[in-house]
């Protein structure tokens, strides 16, 4: 656990001043900042986390490697604010604290500190930046898929205290590597921004696609006893009767693979991942067979699709990125809504994507080092929903049945195909 520090940076008294007065006139203007250290169970600085302390200062200047890249065709800028390693040596045990400037006040849309996303897969549904969301997935492409900047918090564009995902698991104990890159494509929502900026799109399964559509639903005000909120009541039942096994599920894979040897490398394939997918999948025949789940003709189409798309090598075309043949950009259809304010949002919506297609940008680079990490990131979701991660997707249709499969099936094959489409070998 982690504890901060108020603390200001005074400057050294001149010899003709007293102290007290420098003091007193010094101290209103002297500049604001956080200290940062870990605890020990006795809830003192532990002097055992330097390499923590060490590795939360690198992970601030990465960051802002990656947003250094980001900024140069990106219509905002963004920056991460500079840390610090302060070591007391006269104390016992010379404790290390993280510094940084305190950022306070409030940015251009009335908010304070924010937190857009998280490194487990969290998006912010509130305040719904792009910015933030489309930094996050360009800094996975333009690294060729071996970063990803996440946990992505401050105020306004100016950021702190990021989280990087690797695919060699080197940033920490908050790396999650390719499951933590799996689970934010997973609720990273494709927009006017990202499509400017040249991003591919991470194709997502039916399902999938459809609980992001409910996102729009799900906001508006509900009154008792409407079906949509009796059926989001049990939606969240159905999610704290899987919150243990969740739990579970984000155990690193290198937390599994760990040996008593000194060698830095590090693993991020486990050996059972191929045999527990092939179980749920078998396991999710069985309860399709009866009459609980019928095949429609929808969903063979969808599983033939997908098993055509593991038979071909991954094409990134003009589709891929959102675009004519011609380079040009391709509107984003939005619903129509009746409501007043949702027709404002969306005119305002439309002038502000207007400005930002001014200028685009060509579409990033995919290296077949960007494809062999994109089929690791599509292994791990299939992963994840063979292990009953999301259980708030399965069967929309069927949220009180208590016999309906316990994981999408469907989801699990689209991103397994996706995976051996990109060659990837354990798919």
């Amino acid at each position: 656990m982690r504890h901060c520090f108020r603390l200001k940076k005074l400057a050294t008294p001149p010899q003709s001043a007293t102290n007290h007065r420098f003091h007193s006139y010094g101290w209103s203007r002297a500049l604001n900042y956080v200290a940062k250290c870990y605890l020990n169970e006795q809830g003192e600085p532990d002097t055992n986390e330097r390499d923590s302390v060490l590795t939360d200062i690198i992970l601030q200047y990465e960051a802002a490697h990656w947003a250094d890249k980001y900024n140069v065709n990106a219509p905002k800028k963004i920056d991460f604010i500079r840390a610090y390693a302060l070591e007391f040596v006269d104390r016992p045990g010379s404790p290390m604290f993280a510094v940084e400037r305190f950022i306070a006040g409030k940015d251009t849309y009335g908010c304070g500190f924010l937190k857009h996303n998280t490194n487990s897969g969290f998006v912010d549904q509130e305040v719904r930046r792009q910015t933030p969301q489309v930094f996050s997935a360009h800094s996975f492409y333009a690294s060729q898929g071996n970063r990803l900047v996440a946990d992505i918090q401050g105020v306004g564009d100016l950021y702190t205290d990021p989280q990087v995902l690797s695919v060699d698991y080197r940033f920490g104990d908050g790396d999650l590597g390719p499951r933590g890159m799996a689970l934010f494509f997973k609720n990273f929502r494709h927009c006017d921004l990202s499509d400017k900026m040249g991003i591919p799109i991470f194709p997502l399964s039916r399902n999938e696609r459809k609980h992001q559509a409910k996102y729009e639903d799900d906001e508006s005000t509900l009154s008792e006893g409407s079906p949509l909120l009796e059926a989001l009541i049990s939606k969240f039942r159905m999610l704290d009767d899987n919150r243990q096994m969740r739990k579970s599920i984000l155990v690193r894979p290198i937390d599994l693979n760990c040996t008593d040897s000194n060698d830095t490398e590090k693993r991020n394939n486990f050996s059972d991942v191929s045999k527990t997918i092939r179980r749920s999948i078998v396991a999710s025949k069985k309860k399709m067979a009866g009459s609980i789940v019928k095949r429609t003709k929808s969903d063979v189409d969808e599983v033939t699709t997908c098993l055509q798309i593991a038979l071909t090598d991954a094409v990134f075309d003009n589709t891929t990125f959102h675009r004519y043949a011609c380079g040009g950009l391709k509107p984003r259809h939005r619903r129509n809504s009746e409501d007043d304010d949702s027709n404002l949002r969306d005119k305002l919506s439309k002038r502000k994507s207007a400005a930002l297609m001014k200028v685009v940008s060509a579409p990033m680079e995919i290296t077949d080092e960007t494809k062999s990490n994109l089929g690791k990131v599509h292994y791990h979701l299939a992963y994840l929903h063979g292990q009953y991660r999301f259980p708030e997707i399965v069967c929309p249709d069927r949220i009180d049945d208590d016999e309906s499969p316990s994981h999408d099936i469907f989801s699990v094959v689209f991103h397994l195909s996706h995976a051996a489409s990109l060659a990837n070998s354990q798919a």
